[in-house]
């Protein structure tokens, strides 16, 4: 077995000054190179469109469905009390692709998210006459429940401040009015879910109470079923008259007076950089190659 000399070994070794003897050479190579890719960068971020962000901060009501010790007779003949709106509840919410279509349905806001791309008149995406050209349609389908949970998939956050409890509601666009006024739909659209949801159940809870008042002769027992009808005759009024119901707006969301993103300079220097140590790293790996291929030749001499 050849066991190399020590003074072949350090031959072999490349110096770390090897490396910056590379940029001291090339320095003006590679320092073009990302020059160009930052500017390239920046002419391409220039194309992209303006992106506007609004938020709101809502906090869940603690005293809609208070629970004492007369709700739990309902929960106990097949009632369906509810409890008190919890924050998880009103993230799930927010987050469900039902409250997503509503919106979309409702308001239609995709002249807000497409701009001039979208087309009136059948409710789709226009087609460029390149697009038309290549064989495509001129005019695709109507957008439909699909389209919209996708965006809102991209286009909403929802975040909850456990601490504070509270949920802040974001929602992006390309117009800085369009994005507050997106918010405030699905802030309405929430509260008239949540609206929905209790006057329904209370609606079916006093129907099974009335039932089984007119079943039951012991005095005692029919006044706890008046007792509980009132509650929810109570829980009824309070969700048709109460204007936050649900939950109440903590910061309504603002037209922003600046984008969000892009953040064009970032990406150019961004790419700069990165750009610079890669045509560094080719020149490095260059002059490796050179030196094994080449041994006598000074690879890094530039020769």
């Amino acid at each position: 077995m050849n066991v190399p000399s020590p003074t072949e070994s350090r031959e072999e070794e490349i110096d770390l000054r090897d490396y910056f003897a590379i940029l001291r050479k090339a320095w003006w190579k590679i320092g073009l190179f990302s020059m160009v890719v930052g500017i390239l960068t920046l002419i391409v971020m220039l194309r992209v469109p303006n992106v506007y962000q609004a938020t709101a901060v809502i906090s869940p009501e603690t005293d809609e469905r208070r629970q004492n010790h007369s709700l739990g007779a309902l929960a106990s003949i097949g009632i369906d009390v509810g409890g008190q709106t919890r924050v998880e509840d009103l993230e799930i919410l927010f987050k469900s692709n039902d409250l997503a279509v509503r919106v979309f349905k409702k308001y239609n806001i995709w002249p807000i998210l497409l701009g001039d791309a979208y087309d009136p008149a059948t409710g789709g995406i226009k087609v460029s006459g390149k697009g038309s050209l290549l064989g495509g349609e001129k005019k695709l389908k109507p957008l439909g429940e699909w389209d919209a949970i996708r965006a809102a998939k991209v286009r909403l956050q929802v975040s909850v401040g456990r601490k504070t409890n509270t949920i802040s509601i974001s929602f992006e666009s390309p117009t800085a009015e369009g994005s507050a006024e997106i918010v405030n739909h699905f802030l309405e659209e929430g509260k008239n879910h949540l609206q929905e949801e209790t006057l329904n159940r209370a609606t079916k809870n006093k129907k099974f109470i009335e039932e089984q008042i007119g079943k039951t002769v012991d005095a005692l027992n029919r006044d706890r079923l008046y007792s509980l009808l009132g509650q929810e005759v109570e829980r009824e009024m309070m969700a048709r008259n109460r204007e936050q119901f649900g939950f109440r707006v903590i910061d309504s969301p603002r037209v922003p007076d600046r984008k969000s993103k892009p953040q064009r300079a970032r990406a150019a220097i961004q790419a700069s950089v990165v750009s610079f140590f890669i045509g560094w790293l080719f020149y490095v790996l260059r002059g490796i190659g050179q030196k094994k291929k080449y041994p006598k030749l000074n690879a890094y001499s530039g020769k």
